[in-house]
């Protein structure tokens, strides 16, 4: 199933059910065209285009008596007859997820309430005052859907929430009759007849599909309602902080991963990924935003469960600036780094498909991480020259250490064995360096993960000793590892004495640092005072242990 992403202009859930790629609209050709013809005069007929069989019809020729059913917060417009119809059952089904998605995107996650336009979008009905209006349709005929999207739903779409003209953070939704849509290459002809007059239009022969568990939505349509309610209400509310002028990803992104979390059974998020598991530039010029809808859950699942409300309260205030910038704001209100939370989301998201078996749930992003794809991991034996990462991505590295001098950003180890991880965060060059011991020291590995990125920092992994003065850290030492630094590159080994001069061991390094695992420490060492130097001769300098 295909999402077409024109929505955060038009905040449009498109699931397209071709098999091609997926694709992303021009949001600016989008916005200008929205301009040029003012939606609210109907511009009808509809275009015909490619397709002949439709008819030289308005809008309004296509639909005869409109309905309406009342809840607590929505006002639903729809017909039984023509090819807008629907069924009664259909209509309560949408009334009870419309409801649910509301108590979870106002009473659980706190989001400013949707505000409706006035007179809903296509049937143009006067709305009673408090309440928003969805209008059931078929997505292909809706008014004026020609200069809006430009037939961009002839691979069928879910819903659209519409935003209002006059007043800047109302909208209207509308969602898709049936979950059929016509086919644009050999399109079908049938006809309605309203007050003696013959309208010609495309008849829906396709089914928008879930791809995740291979099933129709026109027959689970009970589905289909559900996660479009919780991902379109979502954008209403999303444009109560943002006017859709504005570009941003986390439009979808949001959207995808919030239907999910409120809709787990259902898994559409998934066709998604494979998309961005094979990616590995900088998520600003990622080409499917619905595949994004993984941050979210990193938020929702890892941080907090209203991260997603700073974010967009972050885009209220500060409307020109970038995600990273409301990013940042929102973690630095629960006293965070979004450098570190970026670089916490790229470790959790290396655990995808089968590697997340070796994981508890409580550490994957979400609970379904094993149905995911293999995210790409680049061996590093094919390096061509150090790795580098932009700004705002991430990148997962196999085989042999990869040099990381100049490295810009933040590096973390996994070591995997058959069932069991263990993940080694790396804060400076000198613990870089100390893997080596680590994986010299384990037993059983299967592999091993350099797990780097970069938020938007412009520093390099630091030495955490600038100077050349040869010691050991820390000191006193209690415990993890106790390292030496910065070792000579014209020696091989590292010799420890107690305070008495009787030697302890002898331990061979190969790179700047050395690193001994705490087990080792303890094994060698009672508390007191040591020496140690670098070769057999030289001044010993002095470190203290302690436990």
């Amino acid at each position: 199933m295909m999402k077409s992403t024109i929505a955060f202009l038009i905040i449009l859930l498109t699931f397209a059910a071709s098999s091609l790629a997926h694709t992303k609209c021009g949001t600016t050709e989008i916005f200008q065209n929205i301009h040029e013809h003012h939606r609210t005069k109907a511009v009808s007929p509809i275009a015909k285009e490619a397709r002949s069989i439709y008819s030289d019809c308005a809008t309004e020729d296509f639909y005869d008596s409109v309905y309406t059913k009342k809840t607590s917060h929505f006002q639903i417009f729809y017909t039984l007859v023509g090819p807008h119809k629907t069924t009664l059952a259909y209509v309560d089904t949408l009334a009870k997820a419309l409801e649910d998605a509301w108590n979870f995107h106002i009473n659980k996650t706190g989001m400013l309430k949707p505000l409706g336009d006035t007179v809903s979008y296509h049937y143009q009905r006067r709305v009673e005052s408090g309440l928003y209006p969805v209008e059931i349709v078929e997505m292909t005929l809706f008014r004026d859907i020609a200069y809006i999207l430009k037939n961009r739903c002839e691979d069928g779409c879910y819903a659209i929430t519409m935003p209002s003209d006059n007043a800047p953070y109302s909208s209207t939704l509308l969602i898709e009759n049936d979950f059929m849509y016509p086919s644009a290459f050999s399109p079908a002809a049938d006809s309605i007849v309203i007050n003696g007059k013959s309208c010609a239009y495309g008849k829906p022969n396709l089914e928008l599909y879930n791809r995740t568990y291979k099933y129709s939505y026109a027959e689970k349509w009970n589905n289909a309602l559900r996660v479009t309610a919780t991902h379109e209400l979502y954008h209403a509310i999303q444009i109560r902080y943002l006017t859709p002028k504005h570009n941003t990803f986390w439009f979808e992104a949001s959207a995808v991963g919030v239907e999910e979390i409120n809709n787990p059974d259902i898994d559409d998020y998934i066709q998604y990924i494979p998309d961005l598991a094979g990616y590995t530039g900088t998520l600003n010029e990622f080409k499917d935003d619905y595949s994004l809808g993984v941050l979210y859950l990193f938020f929702y699942n890892q941080v907090a469960k209203k991260f997603d409300k700073s974010i967009w309260e972050s885009f209220s205030k500060n409307s020109e600036q970038p995600f990273e910038y409301q990013f940042t704001q929102a973690a630095q209100k629960l006293g965070l780094s979004a450098d570190s939370l970026f670089h916490e989301f790229a470790v959790r998201l290396s655990f995808s498909g089968k590697r997340a078996a070796l994981a508890n749930s409580s550490f994957l992003i979400n609970k379904d991480q094993s149905s995911w794809p293999n995210f790409r991991h680049t061996r590093t034996s094919s390096l061509q020259a150090p790795p580098e990462i932009e700004p705002f991505a991430y990148g997962f590295y196999t085989n042999d250490q990869p040099d990381l001098t100049n490295f810009i950003g933040r590096a973390s180890l996994a070591i995997i064995k058959d069932k069991s991880y263990s993940i080694h965060y790396l804060p400076t060059l000198n613990s870089v360096d100390a893997t080596n011991t680590i994986i010299k020291n384990e037993s059983g590995i299967d592999s091993v993960v350099w797990i780097l990125s970069r938020f938007s920092e412009e520093q390099t992994l630091p030495y955490e000793v600038k100077d050349s003065t040869l010691r050991a850290y820390p000191t006193p030492w209690r415990h993890g590892a106790l390292c030496f630094t910065p070792l000579s590159p014209n020696k091989d080994f590292i010799e420890i004495r107690n305070r008495r001069g009787n030697l302890i061991t002898k331990i061979k390094y190969t790179h700047n640092t050395h690193c001994i695992e705490e087990s080792e420490v303890k094994s060698l060492m009672v508390p007191g005072v040591y020496r140690f130097r670098v070769g057999n001769s030289g001044k010993l300098k002095d470190f203290i242990v302690i436990y």
